[in-house]
């Protein structure tokens, strides 16, 4: 008989989804990682992966990965700081001109109020 398999985890990056595949591994759950997601340009694999599991293998996964997630959250609310002098004062910058626009297109730029270093993430 087979199991269905139940997302419990989509949009992830590459390496996030890599990263629970080998957590869930150590424990003894085979998860499959899948494209999902549009497709990048011109031509390849979605840009975004989501992780599979069996469905009766769920409640046993579920400490994991909410402890991975949190381990995430807690990395992601680091303050922002000026690489060039590590002033925490600094704010997006409002007047790019067209070719910053379009060279820096899918990113944020930011300008230190310290030392006025502008700098991308």
């Amino acid at each position: 008989m087979s199991t269905l398999l139940q997302p419990v985890a989509t949009y992830l990056t590459y390496h996030q989804a890599v990263e629970r595949y080998q957590a869930l591994e150590e424990i003894g759950i085979y998860a499959l990682v899948k494209s999902c997601g549009p497709p990048t340009f011109p031509f390849g694999e979605g840009r975004y992966f989501q992780l599979l599991i069996p469905e009766d293998n769920l409640a046993t996964a579920q400490p994991v990965l909410a402890l991975i997630s949190e381990t995430e959250a807690k990395n992601g609310q680091l303050p922002l700081a000026c690489p060039a002098c590590a002033s925490p004062a600094v704010e997006p910058s409002r007047n790019l001109s067209w070719v910053k626009r379009v060279f820096y297109a899918g990113t944020f730029v930011y300008g230190c109020s310290n030392c006025g270093h502008s700098f991308f993430i």
